[in-house]
This record gives C-alpha cells, structure tokens and sequence, in this order.
C-alpha cells in the first residue's frame, strides 16, 4: 500500500495556509478562535506529513462566526423558507415570515421553535439559535416557543417552523420529533425543518422518513464537502489518494489515543465534513478538529 507523501512544495503550502489561518484569527474573520488555541492544534501535527495534512484539513474547513451564522439565519428567513414557500404552495403568510414574525402585535400564526431536545443542556447550539433569532433578527420573542408548548398549539398556529444550525444525516431530527412526542402532529399542522446547513444525506432521509415535514436548508452539502471522497477534490497533488490520506488519517487516531470507532471515525455517519460554527462544531465533522478526551490532542473547537 501506498504511504501518505509531502508533494513537491507541500511544506511551503503547509506555511502559506498556516499563516493565512493566524491573518484570519488575527483580523478577526474567524472570530471566536484565538490565535494560541490554533497554534495549539498545529501543534498536534509533528512531522511534515502530519502538518501538510493538517494544512489540507484547514484549507478544506467553513468555519462561519456568530456574524455568519445571523446572515445565514436571515437568508433562510427572508430567501430559503419563502422561495420553499413558492414551490410548495404553502400558505402565504411563509413568502413575508421576516417581516410577521418581527410585528409587535398581530399573530402571524407561525412559530419557531429551535430544535432544542428534552433534556438537553443549555450550552448545546439551540439556545444559541434562539438568541440569535431574538436578540440580532428582532423577533418577536411572543413567537419563539419551546418545543413541549407545540401541542398546545395545534389548531390555532398554521405552521411550525423549527429551526436548527445543522443537519448532518438526519436521525437526531427524527429522534428529536419522537422523543419530544410531536410526530403524533405531523398530519395536524405544517411542520417545517428549517437549518442553516443540510447535508443531502439528511435531507433524503428526512424526505423518504417524513415525507409530510418540509425541509429548507441554506447550505446544502454532499460529496463534495466529504473530506476522503474524490469529488471533494481535497488532493489533487498527484501524489497522494483519498484513501492513501484516508489511511493515514485512521493511523493518526490511533498514533494520538484518539480512541473513536465506526461510524464516528470520519464524523458521525462517515460525513467527513469540515465545517464549524462559532458557537459549536458538528459531530459529522472530522473528530481532529473536536477531540478532547485524549491527553496527546488538543482540540481546535469545542462541542
């Protein structure tokens, strides 16, 4: 087998995007992230292979700040829910949600409801959505709900609308709806499953096992954002393979006592994702850029 190469030039790459990451902490595109907290995580890459694929890592990574994720929300409000609106004949209070959803008084008969589980903790990225939507959207805090004061609401709400940062493969949304007992609505009202990120992996699971929720994503991810697939383009050096670095990346774990298996080893359900929010990074995500149960890895995020 193959082992994973430095190219010609890879250690002058590996700089080059190194130092344009310390530019982006240090005017704070990425903010949130520290500079020492970076530094940190290169660290954890010791010899010239490991950092020339730390720097492909990085340079594959959608980070989006606090900012980001308020203009992705407003996008989804104000383009992705009404253009979704249109497609589907929904009702027509959906094509001016912004603009109802921010009235002082009149009740536009929609609510939203970030995906917040039953007994999920407060630093977990629901109660983050929420503020967002209060506090730099201007909505109408009247229409911002829970999600176990959805029942009783049936029959005088039109539609539900539930918002979430990401959508990965699908299955903690449909086991949200199960344990928070809202899938006996589902045929009441109009749910909507609104995220700022969608993987098509979710969506088409979404679709085949809740057909009557409608789904609206912002960014919509596939393949092509998969770290180790080859239409990811993510080594096209001529001198390494997907699964060459796919190879080498499951020696990195182990070498690091990054001690994760199966279906979370590529992030959860092998979506190879490298995408992160200021407020929290998916678990579909490479687990290099979250771990933080090894004493040999420091973390780049935080879950």
């Amino acid at each position: 087998m193959c082992s994973f190469q430095v190219p010609k030039d890879g250690n002058i790459y590996a700089t080059s995007i190194f130092s344009r990451c310390r530019e982006l902490v240090g005017y704070n595109f990425w903010s949130g992230l520290q500079r020492p907290r970076l530094d940190s995580w290169i660290a954890n890459f010791r010899t010239n292979e490991e950092r020339y694929f730390a720097a492909k890592v990085l340079d594959a990574l959608i980070y989006r700040s606090d900012d980001q994720t308020v203009a992705l929300l407003r996008q989804l409000l104000t383009r992705a829910l009404p253009d979704h609106a249109r497609l589907h004949s929904l009702t027509n209070g959906l094509r001016d949600i912004y603009t109802l959803l921010r009235h002082p008084t009149v009740d536009p008969r929609i609510r939203v409801i970030p995906v917040i589980p039953p007994s999920s903790p407060p630093t977990k990225s629901g109660p983050v959505i929420a503020r967002h939507l209060k506090r730099s959207l201007r909505l109408n805090e009247q229409w911002i709900i829970y999600p176990d004061q959805v029942s009783s609401l049936i029959g005088s709400v039109d539609v539900f609308v539930f918002v979430d940062d990401f959508l990965g493969t699908g299955e903690q949304f449909s086991e949200f709806l199960v344990s928070s007992q809202l899938d006996r609505f589902l045929n009441d009202a109009c749910f909507i499953y609104g995220c700022l990120a969608g993987h098509e992996r979710g969506l088409g699971l979404l679709k085949n096992l809740l057909p009557s929720v409608h789904v609206a994503a912002v960014d919509r991810l596939d393949n092509s954002h998969a770290f180790f697939h080859a239409e990811s383009g993510a080594f096209p050096d001529g001198v390494n393979s997907p699964d060459v670095a796919r190879n080498f990346f499951y020696d990195l774990l182990i070498d690091r006592k990054i001690d994760i298996v199966g279906a979370d080893r590529r992030g959860f359900g092998h979506l190879e994702v490298v995408y992160a929010f200021e407020h929290a990074v998916p678990d579909n995500s490479l687990p290099i850029l979250w771990w933080s149960h090894s004493d040999q890895w420091r973390p780049l995020f935080d879950r």
